[in-house]
């Protein structure tokens, strides 16, 4: 097993034993079991099935939950960019500053990029949601829209790709200046 199952496996059990902690502590004094001669029967709980929820919600919502990546499942290919730094020099604040990283799935299997984050919100990538074939060659586009806390100081950003690749991720990165306001 994967890293990724074991620690799901290790929340779903904790989250288990915190849901019939808290059944029974919901219980007040009315038993959790009930036994008859030859069964065990788990008393209904009304408010179990929200506290189970809301565990179930909280663990989706964790950042410290693993994400699955449906692409982490396809067979690896790879990736190669053209050039995985861009420079675009001196930009103003509110100037949308678009490049284009171009790459070709340098592999023998289809090429699947099932995300590309940036590491701020004022950076914003788009990326090919269809297979690329091997062979073929696409083009990432991260548009940098900076922001006035970032005047008057040099910024570097980045630009995860997470793909069937091996490695998974490869990081790309934006630099700019952006210049004081008037």
């Amino acid at each position: 097993m994967n890293n990724k199952s074991n620690i799901s496996i290790a929340i779903s059990i904790t989250a288990l034993f915190v849901s019939i902690y808290s059944l029974n502590s919901n219980n007040n004094n009315n038993q959790l079991f009930t036994k008859s001669p030859n069964k065990t029967y788990i008393n209904p709980d009304p408010g179990a099935k929200n506290t189970l929820d809301n565990i179930q919600k909280n663990m989706l919502e964790s950042p410290l939950t693993p994400q699955m990546d449906v692409s982490s499942n396809l067979p690896k290919t790879k990736i190669k960019f053209t050039k995985d730094l861009h420079e675009f020099g001196k930009v103003d604040v509110n100037s949308e500053n678009k490049y284009s990283f171009s790459f070709i799935n340098s592999g023998n299997e289809p090429l699947k990029i099932s995300n590309a984050k940036g590491s701020c919100g004022c950076t914003v990538p788009n990326w090919p949601k269809e297979p690329i074939l091997p062979g073929k060659s696409g083009e990432i586009e991260v548009i940098f829209k900076p922001s006035k806390g970032q005047a008057g100081s040099e910024q570097t950003k980045t630009v995860t790709v997470i793909g069937n690749t091996s490695p998974e991720n490869t990081i790309l990165k934006i630099t700019a200046f952006v210049n004081k306001e008037s």
